[in-house]
């Protein structure tokens, strides 16, 4: 019945004659691939225990149709056929990465269909056994659960054993994480940022606009003028900055031709997260601060001219600085010109961090403090929903339902006047 467990007898100065078992478990990338195990002082104690941990490996319900493909190789066709097709590339980027360093390890070798419900929740314990965030834990679930989904349309199992997956409740812990993921900044706060960050730096273009219109940090950095009507205090969301990594032979081979400047990636243009297009309201303040930042970009391409930096989109929506493409008229730039990329926003947020004492600032706390204020101020969900873009009401009701303070004395002097 266990035919597949075989036993080897092994021999060394140290230990003597000793026993391994092993059996053949799923190739991966078309090798062979073995589990074993040695060090057994009796044949029957390695049997025992090759039997044992065959028992372990073989626990899964099988299909109609079985496949000896590894999860490996699956995962590797999984991305290929279905995610290269339905996903963003930074989302592809990030799945190809939790992949490669946390799945493959500890999964790769199993065959698809002896994969059990048991065996991927161990994973996601033993994950935040190690300490990983609730957010990673989240996304390793989720590339179990759609290519586990998608191993039973391609009739490899009959019912996906990641159905119901359950991420670890996050105990208290010595590790040291922000209280509230997405921070709310009060005036104060703002104020301080302001003062290191004044009009003319760098950051304070993105910043007012993150701050003032509630927008994510790909659709900031994406805009250009013709996105902003400075007349009617319109601006229009219609796209999103993302950057693509060059697999390593383009980049080897980008390298060998010799250029100077030759990069590892490229900027490109996509569709704002969830689709979400949108045209919003400015207010004066931050109108008149565009207006004055257009005028100073027009004197200073006349000063430059030539040397004034210019950028170009090109059909694929790639960001070049080829003449021949449609030219690019960003709002982030410096005085001569040159693109003011999201990148920049890295090295602000360490200043706020470390010169500012705000651990709890990142871009995503202006979106989310643009939000709250709307809420303090009387504004309706349903506005705020479509301003900051969020495909469901409910994702915004989910991550703006705490109070902050303000808020909260409103509602207890409604409930102390409500009978």
């Amino acid at each position: 019945m266990f035919e597949e467990v075989r036993i080897r007898e092994r021999k060394s100065v140290k230990y003597g004659k000793t026993y391994e078992y092993r059996f053949e478990i799923a190739p991966v990338g078309g090798e062979r691939k073995w589990l074993s195990k040695g060090g057994f002082l009796s044949e029957d104690e390695a049997r025992e225990a090759g039997i044992e941990a065959w028992k372990r490996y073989c626990l899964c319900g099988l299909s109609e149709r079985p496949s000896d493909i590894s999860y490996a190789d699956f995962l590797d066709e999984w991305m290929e056929k279905e995610c290269k097709y339905n996903l963003k590339e930074t989302t592809l980027l990030n799945y190809r990465k939790r992949i490669r360093i946390h799945i493959k390890p500890e999964l790769g070798t199993y065959q698809v269909r002896r994969l059990t419900k048991d065996r991927l929740q161990k994973f996601l314990q033993d994950k935040y056994n190690d300490g990983y965030s609730k957010n990673t834990l989240s996304t390793l679930r989720g590339i179990v659960s759609k290519s586990m989904t998608y191993a039973v349309s391609c009739g490899l199992i009959s019912i996906s054993p990641a159905h119901n997956l359950r991420i670890p409740r996050c105990e208290l812990t010595d590790v040291p994480t922000r209280s509230d993921p997405h921070s709310y900044l009060p005036k104060d706060t703002m104020s301080r940022i302001f003062e290191r960050f004044p009009e003319g730096s760098s950051a304070y273009i993105p910043m007012m606009i993150g701050y003032r219109c509630g927008l994510r940090i790909g659709e900031v950095y994406a805009l250009t003028w013709d996105d902003i009507d400075l007349k009617n205090r319109k601006l229009t969301v219609s796209k999103q900055i993302q950057w693509k990594q060059l697999p390593r032979s383009e980049e080897e081979k980008q390298r060998s031709n010799g250029s100077k400047y030759a990069k590892a990636g490229f900027w490109y243009f996509s569709t704002p997260k969830c689709g979400s297009s949108r045209t919003i309201d400015m207010d004066t303040e931050l109108t008149n601060l565009l207006l004055r930042e257009q005028n100073r970009q027009a004197k200073a391409a006349a000063y430059f001219e030539d040397r004034y930096k210019r950028y170009y989109e090109d059909s694929s929506k790639r960001i070049t600085e080829n003449p021949i493409d449609k030219e690019v008229d960003f709002v982030c730039r410096r005085e001569n010109g040159e693109y003011i990329n999201l990148r920049t926003m890295q090295y602000t947020t360490q200043i706020i961090h470390e010169q500012l004492h705000l651990p709890e600032f990142d871009f995503h706390s202006l979106r989310h403090t643009h939000a709250t204020m709307l809420v303090e101020n009387g504004a309706p969900l349903k506005y705020v929903q479509l301003r900051l873009g969020h495909k469901k009401i409910d994702v915004t009701m989910n991550i703006y339902q705490h109070l902050t303070d303000a808020l909260r004395d409103q509602g207890n002097t409604v409930i102390e006047n409500m009978y």
